[in-house]
């Protein structure tokens, strides 16, 4: 556990699942497809592949992050490179520094693990905008291999939904 000011950085435990399923129930994702989530976040996390990492105030979760040790991006998993992957932090405390020190746990966590970069990938659209702009002050440069959609690289001329599928991925040196 890590206390950095106002809010705590932690290793996602067993008996954090409830809270996190009952906080990020959001509205575009079933309750089922949540829990789901969680349990299979934890679970990947039993077994070294996902480390998840859960910010809070008191006793409020208000954000979280994973390091991903088997990335699905080809551009990284090729490498051997981690992925820094579902990061989130509440609408409300964006810009005031949580996803900063979130991903800094992230890139200690990589470090500790003796990887020597690690990537991470994020999505194109105004939603998207804090990360995108977080990510390029962190260091983060673009891996030079495009955008892809749904892991694999697009095609020039064809169409595809700008979803959060559509990531344009960045890596950084540790």
């Amino acid at each position: 556990m890590k206390n950095f000011n106002h809010f705590i950085l932690q290793v996602l435990r067993k008996e954090d699942l409830l809270d996190m399923v009952q906080t990020f129930a959001f509205p575009w994702t079933s309750l089922n497809a949540t829990q789901e989530k969680w349990e299979r976040y934890f679970a990947e996390q039993q077994v070294n592949t996902r480390t998840v990492c859960v910010a809070k105030i008191g006793e409020e979760f208000i954000g979280y992050g994973s390091l991903v040790s088997n990335t699905e991006y080809p551009g990284f998993k090729n490498c051997g490179i981690p992925e820094i992957n579902d990061v989130w932090i509440s609408e409300e405390y964006r810009g005031k520094g949580c996803g900063k020190e979130l991903i800094q746990y992230l890139e200690v966590i990589a470090r500790n693990q003796d990887y020597k970069q690690v990537g991470i990938g994020v999505g194109l659209y105004k939603d998207y905008g804090f990360a995108q702009k977080l990510y390029v002050r962190m260091g983060y440069i673009p891996d030079g291999h495009g955008v892809t959609y749904k892991y694999q690289p697009v095609i020039a001329g064809e169409s595809y939904p700008l979803d959060d599928d559509f990531i344009l991925w960045f890596k950084k040196n540790l």
